[in-house]
């Protein structure tokens, strides 16, 4: 799918930024939902695309250039500090699909700084949900066979999977949740 390092300081240094990366997300206390994490960042490329400075986004005071996992961060700690998903034991999955939903589009954003360019609008937008369906395809399966429950919410969330076998209110109070977020970050 991307490029390999070429050499072993490359993948020392990808492997720190992935430590680095995974060691700043906020403890979950269901464990099926980690193997996911970690297989949607198993791509240096993925990891490259959150840790890059987001020039575009209003600096707060005192702070460095924000980057992609800043902002989704900050998403993921309103999303575990709101009443009704904490209440519900919601705020997990919903933590979690704000973290990796835009992973496409930070791949692409993160080639479009390395010079790539798209025909036209239309094209980048399929090249970015194609580039989030694999990255998330064969993790969510994981998921789903590994815990069926969660993973079918986090399909849900990620608008992959359908309401079938789920509380349909809490599915969608965390989908609204999971909007409401996104349109913050941006």
């Amino acid at each position: 799918m991307f490029g390999d390092p070429r050499s072993s300081h490359a993948l020392q240094v990808r492997a720190e930024e992935r430590a680095r990366l995974l060691g700043q997300l906020p403890g979950l206390s269901n464990q099926a939902l980690l193997p996911f994490i970690a297989a949607a960042f198993a791509t240096d490329e993925l990891v490259s695309a959150y840790l890059m400075p987001l020039r575009s986004v209003p600096r707060e005071t005192g702070e460095g250039d924000p980057t992609a996992l800043s902002q989704c961060l900050a998403a993921m700690e309103r999303a575990r500090r709101c009443r009704t998903l904490v209440l519900k034991s919601s705020w997990e999955p919903v933590a979690v699909a704000l973290l990796v939903n835009p992973c496409g589009c930070y791949l692409c954003l993160r080639e479009l700084m390395l010079g790539c360019h798209y025909r036209s609008t239309p094209d980048m937008y399929q090249r970015i949900r194609r580039v989030r369906a694999e990255v998330l395809s064969k993790p969510l399966q994981a998921l789903c066979d590994v815990d069926p429950q969660i993973g079918r919410y986090l399909a849900c969330l990620l608008g992959s999977g359908s309401y079938e076998g789920l509380e349909v209110r809490r599915a969608v109070e965390m989908q609204r949740a999971v909007y409401r977020e996104t349109l913050w970050m941006s």
